[in-house]
């Protein structure tokens, strides 16, 4: 009441905290990232990030382009290996672009800048010193630019622009000393989580015309070309070119050799003149001649590109014949169809957020350039690309949702005082909320999640309740004393205890997200519950301080005749019902069991999920492109199974490869969601078929029977080693480490759901439990799982885990914070009464509803617990104090309903209207949540004026029995 009475005071106190956070804002960040969304300690996590650096990027941003004229286009392929170029010369243009818009140069300055520096960061001796001495000798530093230029800048006169830009830069070092500082900063910055790569973002490039293949080539021809001179092969160009397509497709036999021009379109660099003569001149005894001079020619086995650097109509055949010769392309970089392509821009490992923004932003302006004619439909996915659509939708939610909201609350308020301070007053408090709470975010550097997109929401809708209290009970007392500070007092007194109690279990049940492992979920309850405790403190000092000095102006007429008439009809609504409950309490408690029943068996169809393609709703962008991908190409999610083995050479033991192949077999058949597996295996098997001249008969592992010399375990291990050594290492990092310690078996699936992979995990360990594990164990093989859809399988785990643990700590903190406060174990059992009805529904409704749990619907139970209690602590809170007075237990029962059951009945409606807005939202998950807990507020106050009641009829009886045909009206 003094405090109530410093207007001024608090009203500075309340500016410059607000200035403070006015001010904090504008700094925070939003954070969408799954790996934001696990604990740094996290095991799975730091399995993903270690797999990450020692074998790749599995994923990446997937662009698929569909072609309904076919793929084998001259025109499309061009495109293809431009964009592919375009997105390798990003790793330069990235950082040029920056240095242009820091230093003001001209494009081509800061390209040559970016090339010098990308150039020396690797030196030992880079240090900002030795950068200082280059920027201070411009003729040496025009010199070491010059020899740095990089291939994409063309430029008329090299050496002037290396002069130009020196000049630039040791003027701006004279002007600036901490150029040579910042310079260095800028060179050597990390772009990923770990810190272990230095301004790098693309790792490699996968598509169909950046691909090496494998064939076997002839090293000279002569010797077919003299043996089949007498069969009237006149053409010794057409003859070679003829032997390598015969070569290359495996058809090394007469029979085969016969089949393939009946069996196979025209191969490329053949005159149709020379293809028309061989059903003439390749006649049954010229076959055996050609196949026998084949076997004797001298050949060698190639790794080079699938498609040809001069991209060319003639060499279409051959393209197509080395796509098919190999399974291993098929929906990995082009469809089945054959009218889609796929590109995959890998990125730098554990590219950290903001940088995977910058490369997709990236990414899609070369994506534009190329194919922004719109004469190839162009689909984008992949876990950077969700990423961005999340934090678009978030900016876009809350810019849309949170004006709508205040005005939704703004509106209800309004209707339900029709003053404006009844108006004004909660808006101002949970506007300040709001702000403090934003502010404290930013300042303590934690983001914005897209959970905590709700949390502005949900404090709009939570805060006003404290405001609607006060004023409710403000307006009904000075009705009676007509004086403005014994109306405060009054209201501080009869209703301030219960807005306190209401506040800190409020605090209570959101903190008790603080117990919960998913770092957003935690963040939303930390701060929600900071957010609460501002409006709280706001409604206990500033209201109580607007009351004191401009009043509230009373309704028409006093309690106005139609306002009275309203407030009545209202009021004899509330007391009837309060009235029923407490004449059949066992009837109220046996119907609220039958409830309980029925939402425990809508519980048993409640599942949990993460995928974050199903937050956006059907027909957006980004679920089409999921969807189009998913349905053409092997899928836009990876599991990864990681072999380690102590030994060089160890996971090339047979016996593991074995394993590796009946794993990834077994899995496909036993899961069609898999849409391909790929692994080391199909590399060795692609060797092995070259150098047996492409027989597709030796597509296979090879064995010890196979060797030529010595037929041991070794030497089949070192020839495996020498097959893989073929390949460039780029081809197969993915797939085993340099040492090959270690291989991992990528399953590439095509769906994001959590529910699939925890389905597919669970078969692979059950394998590993048994025979084929144990054979591994005893080869000394570790095997472990991991890979994006395994994490957001573990987030799933430690949102239910950390759903169970939070509820029960809230509900035993509110238990115990209710019971100390009341000092009657018996009304902190009777306060969470309601609430746990009201959390059986709304999980038996997600149920009925399948609406699964995820990081969103996961806070409804704590949001239920949080601001649901407020409304049983208001109802015991009256109670109590009217028993106090003397009244008998029926009359307090009805006249508690009467006067604070008005404000929990506005309060419940105006924090499920306000949480109804966020079914406007962008997110299915909010949308869900949204209709959760507007239906949980209408539950749990239910609850409060049925159940309570009810239970305080059987448990409070020490009073005599009242006469239920007249209750005395509530004396003031």
């Amino acid at each position: 009441m003094p405090l109530a009475s410093r207007f001024w005071i608090i009203l500075l106190i309340v500016a410059a905290v607000s200035a403070i956070a006015a001010w904090a804002i504008p700094k925070m960040v939003i954070q969408n990232d799954l790996m934001f969304m696990l604990p740094e300690d996290n095991k799975a996590k730091n399995d993903y990030m270690d797999a990450e650096e020692l074998l790749g990027n599995a994923g990446g941003i997937a662009i698929a382009i569909q072609s309904p004229d076919g793929i084998y286009q001259t025109e499309l392929l061009q495109r293809v290996r431009r964009l592919a170029t375009n997105c390798r010369a990003l790793n330069l243009k990235i950082p040029a672009r920056q240095l242009a818009d820091r230093m003001e140069l001209s494009p081509d300055h800061a390209l040559a800048l970016a090339g010098w520096l990308q150039s020396i960061v690797s030196d030992p001796d880079f240090t900002p010193p030795m950068l200082a001495d280059m920027l201070a000798a411009p003729e040496e530093l025009a010199e070491a630019v010059v020899d740095s230029l990089p291939a994409q800048l063309t430029v008329d006169d090299p050496d002037a622009l290396s002069e130009e830009l020196a000049d630039i830069l040791a003027s701006r070092a004279l002007a600036e000393p901490s150029l040579a500082a910042e310079l260095f900063a800028f060179a050597s910055r990390a772009t990923d989580r770990r810190g272990h790569f230095r301004s790098i973002w693309v790792d490699d490039v996968v598509a169909l015309t950046e691909t090496d293949t494998v064939w076997p080539e002839f090293v000279d021809q002569a010797g077919i070309v003299e043996a089949m001179s007498p069969y009237g092969f006149d053409s010794e160009e057409d003859l070679r070119h003829f032997a390598d397509a015969l070569l290359e497709a495996g058809a090394m036999g007469s029979k085969a050799v016969l089949a393939f021009t009946s069996s196979q379109p025209k191969p490329a660099g053949i005159s149709d003149r020379f293809w028309a003569s061989l059903e003439q001149d390749l006649t049954p005894e010229a076959a055996p001649a050609l196949a026998k001079s084949m076997a004797g020619a001298p050949k060698q086995i190639r790794v080079g590109d699938l498609v040809p650097r001069e991209i060319t109509g003639e060499g279409m055949p051959r393209i197509r014949q080395r796509l098919h010769a190999w399974s291993f392309f098929q929906e990995g970089v082009y469809s089945r169809d054959e009218k889609s392509l796929l590109m995959v821009v890998r990125t730098t490992p554990n590219l950290d957020q903001p940088n995977r923004e910058c490369l997709l932003d990236a990414i899609k302006t070369e994506v534009n350039r190329v194919f922004g004619d719109g004469r190839y439909p162009i689909y984008m996915a992949g876990y950077s690309v969700v990423d961005q659509a999340v934090a678009r939708n978030m900016h876009q939610d809350i810019t849309r949702l949170l004006p709508l909201v205040f005005g939704v609350v703004a509106l209800f308020l309004f209707l339900s005082f029709r003053n404006l301070a009844g108006l004004l007053y909660p808006m101002i408090t949970i506007l300040l909320a709001v702000c403090w709470c934003m502010g404290a975010m930013a300042l303590l550097d934690v983001p914005l999640s897209v959970v905590g997109t709700a949390m502005p929401i949900l404090l709009v809708a939570v805060g006003s309740a404290y405001g609607i209290h006060l004023i409710y009970y403000f307006i009904h007392r000075q009705a009676v004393v007509n004086h403005r500070g014994r109306a405060i007092a009054d209201t501080l007194d009869g209703t301030g205890r219960g807005v306190i109690m209401a506040g800190l279990t409020t605090v209570a049940g959101f903190a008790s997200l603080a117990f919960n492992d998913i770092v957003p979920l935690r963040d939303f309850g930390v701060f929600t519950a900071l957010g609460v405790f501002f409006a709280l403190l706001v409604s206990l000092f500033l209201i109580p301080a607007l009351l004191m000095r401009f009043g509230v102006r009373p309704p028409a007429q006093g309690p106005g005749r139609e306002a009275g008439k309203r407030d009545n009809a209202f009021n004899r609504l509330i007391r009837g019902l309060s009235r029923l409950s407490a004449r059949h309490p066992k009837t109220v408690l046996a119907i609220t069991a039958l409830v309980v029943i029925g939402s425990a068996i809508g519980l048993t169809s409640l599942h949990v999920e993460m995928n974050n393609v199903t937050f956006f709703k059907k027909g957006t962008d980004i679920r089409r492109a999921d969807t189009f991908i998913n349905r053409h190409f092997a899928g836009t999610v990876d599991i990864r199974v990681i072999f380690s083995s102590t030994e060089a050479n160890g996971v090339l033991d047979t016996e593991v490869l074995n394993a590796i192949e009946r794993l990834a077999t077994t899995i496909s058949r036993q899961h069609p969601e898999v849409g391909k597996t790929l692994s080391i295996l199909d590399l060795i098997r692609k060797m092995n078929q070259a150098f047996y001249f492409n027989d597709p008969a030796y597509y296979r592992i090879p064995n010890k029977t196979d060797l030529a010399g010595e037929q041991t375990d070794a030497a089949l291990t070192a020839h495996l080693a020498s097959y893989i050594d073929k390949y460039q290492r780029d081809d197969t990092r993915a797939f085993i480490d340099g040492a090959k310690r270690q291989a991992g078996l990528i399953l590439q699936v095509k769906t994001a759901s959590s529910q699939v992979t925890r389905d597919i995990l669970r078969s692979i360990d059950e394998l590993l439990d048994g025979p084929l594990g144990r054979s591994l164990a005893q080869k000394g093989i570790n095997v472990h799982t991991t890979g994006i859809a395994a994490l957001y399988v573990e987030s799933e785990g430690l949102i239910v885990s950390g759903q169970l643990r939070s509820i029960a700590v809230s509900v035993v903190i509110v238990l115990v914070l209710v019971s100390l406060i009341m000092r009657s174990l018996v009304y902190g059992l009777l306060s969470i009464l309601p609430l746990c009805m009201a959390i059986c529904v709304n999980f038996g409704i997600m149920g009925f509803l399948d609406i699964p749990l995820d990081a969103a619907t996961a806070i409804t139970a704590c949001v239920a617990i949080g601001i649901g209690i407020d409304y049983g602590l208001h109802y015991l809170n009256r109670y109590r104090l009217l028993r106090e007075e003397g009244q008998n237990q029926h009359t307090a029962i009805v006249n508690t309903a009467e006067t604070t059951g008005g404000s929990i009945c506005i309060n419940a409606l105006a924090v499920a209207t306000g949480f109804s807005v966020l079914m406007l939202s962008a997110f299915v998950p909010l949308v869900n949540l949204g209709f959760l807990i507007a239906l949980t507020m209408v539950t749990s106050s239910v609850g409060s004026l049925t159940l309570l009641p009810a239970a305080l009829t059987l448990t409070d009886r020490d009073e005599p029995e009242p006469c239920m045909q007249h209750v005395s009206p509530l004396k003031e």
